[in-house]
């Protein structure tokens, strides 16, 4: 079988579990295996190392199955949103010597998964990754033109999303918007063509917002990098790859939060937690790919890795 998931920053991903106290041994939480291709990388390149995977997607958990069959006695499945990790790892509280989050979607997702995510095939508006969401079709068919204008602005950070909620609104009038290339022909018209981005279609931005409100992955992220610190042993490392500034300003923050000692979440004034660091930072600021690799996988061009240790 041919796979589409090339692991990004395999490199320094490598680096930091050899550089850890467990050397390389151990438990890994793999949070989004994906295709498996970061699962496999561990297993291949750590002979000691035993891995868990979760995925909310059960299409693509078959497809990391199948790829990393060889090592089924090293590895353990989870079909669940990395929300639950509490609900499935409690017994293991402490127990885990390495996190790993691999945020957004797959190659699978955009190139094979047939639900939407992306305007280069015209798809029915799905994008969702489990079925207990609303589906992109409810979402653009049922918010109002100021809901949609605000998740198109605050999480896509499109400057034209009043405008483009408008058009949608009108268009929807006379019958639903049911596919992406619906979708994606309204944004090209809502926005003027002077404004249009060489090289960047008028509808990316547009796309992003929608996944993400369908899939609610900011709020995912925010609880369960918390879940994930109370599973690590002491000396174990969390790694987050990001692809967007909204998904690396969670991490970033989260990180720094624990570093300062605090769990609560508050600003640094009302915080009352003991100020005493839960984690050391292992990158002040996010890593980005080396040149090379982006020339081997150009999606890996917006790619950033963050990771901290639990004191």
């Amino acid at each position: 079988m041919e796979y589409t998931h090339i692991p990004v920053m395999p490199v320094e991903l490598v680096r930091f579990v050899e550089s850890s106290a467990h050397r390389g041994s151990g438990v890994l939480l793999d949070c989004t295996v994906g295709e498996g291709g970061h699962s496999e990388l561990f297993l291949e390149t750590f002979k000691d190392i035993r891995i868990i995977a979760f995925d909310r997607d059960g299409a693509i958990l078959d497809i990391a199955k199948k790829r990393l069959e060889r090592y089924a006695g090293r590895i353990n499945f989870i079909n669940d949103n990395f929300t639950h990790l509490h609900q499935h790892l409690e017994s293991m509280r402490s127990g885990l010597h390495y996190v790993l989050y691999d945020f957004g979607v797959s190659s699978f997702h955009f190139e094979k998964s047939g639900r939407g995510f992306s305007f280069a095939k015209d798809e029915r508006l799905d994008m969702r990754l489990d079925d207990g969401t609303e589906s992109a079709y409810d979402i653009i068919n049922t918010r109002g033109g100021k809901e949609l204008a605000d998740i198109m602005f605050h999480y896509g950070g499109e400057r034209w999303s009043r405008r483009i909620a408008a058009a949608i609104v009108r268009a929807r009038s006379a019958g639903p918007v049911a596919t992406t290339g619906e979708l994606a022909e309204i944004v090209l018209r809502a926005i003027p063509k002077k404004f249009h981005v060489r090289n960047v279609h008028p509808a990316t931005r547009v796309f992003q917002a929608i996944r993400i409100a369908v899939n609610d992955e900011l709020g995912a992220i925010e609880k369960s990098l918390g879940d994930a610190y109370d599973l690590l042993a002491s000396g174990g490392r969390i790694m987050a790859i990001s692809f967007h500034s909204l998904e690396d300003r969670i991490v970033k923050e989260t990180f720094r939060r624990l570093s300062r000692g605090c769990r609560c979440a508050a600003e640094p004034r009302d915080c009352r937690c003991e100020p005493k660091a839960l984690v050391k930072l292992l990158t002040k600021k996010p890593l980005r790919p080396e040149v090379d690799e982006i020339e081997r996988n150009s999606r890996a061009r917006s790619a950033r890795l963050r990771a901290c240790e639990k004191v």
